[in-house]
């Protein structure tokens, strides 16, 4: 987890003033919208060190990840685009199960859980920015580098780059709610699509 410093250095940095706020007495950030109604408890949950959050479903920018996967299946569908041969698409077996539910779990707490997150530490203890570009830490655009080069021993140099943009997506929701879970979540969503949507028949 952050300490005091880094995570209020990093709500600094994303300027969640309207997003969220920091509680100093439990070191973590909520990220619930202040509103008329907000009684100014916390809706996250600690299970085993991974942080359960509950308010990211119903914040747009969630959605519109989701609308843009969507899209993105519906155009190569429309186009009828070939899948390359290097990517292989299992049986309906176990192996595909693993592929769409286990994978991006253990993927997001490597790369997400401890890389994004050692890098934060690492940049924040030595007083360094934390942003790249807009909402995108240097944490997560570093580690989505490494997650697209760990794709290169099963698929091409062009489909292994091409999950840079959904590694930069969930590395975005990890750092705004500071928590897997949202990560997680689109992982699998977006897995399920590509094995099953685009499912070369």
């Amino acid at each position: 987890m952050y300490n005091v410093y880094s995570a209020n250095k990093i709500a600094n940095d994303f300027d969640f003033v309207h997003d969220g706020w920091y509680d100093r007495r439990e070191h973590k950030l909520n990220m619930e919208s202040p509103g008329p109604a907000d009684t100014g408890q916390d809706d996250s949950t600690n299970v085993f060190g991974l942080v359960i959050t509950r308010s990211y479903w119903q914040q747009g920018d969630f959605w519109l990840a989701c609308i843009a996967a969507a899209l993105f299946w519906l155009v190569f569908r429309l186009l009828n685009v070939p899948m390359p041969g290097d990517i292989a698409f299992p049986a309906l077996s176990s192996t595909l199960l693993l592929l769409i539910f286990v994978s991006p779990v253990l993927e997001e707490i490597v790369f997400r859980g401890l890389i994004q997150e050692s890098i934060h530490q690492l940049l924040s203890h030595n007083r360094l920015s934390t942003i790249l570009f807009w909402r995108i830490s240097n944490a997560n655009f570093l580690a989505s580098v490494l997650f697209s080069l760990s794709h290169l021993w099963a698929h091409s140099a062009f489909w292994a780059l091409a999950t840079l943009a959904p590694s930069l997506i969930f590395g975005y929701f990890k750092d705004k709610y500071q928590s897997l879970q949202p990560a997680i979540v689109l992982h699998i969503f977006y897995n399920l699509g590509f094995y099953l949507f685009l499912w070369p028949y």
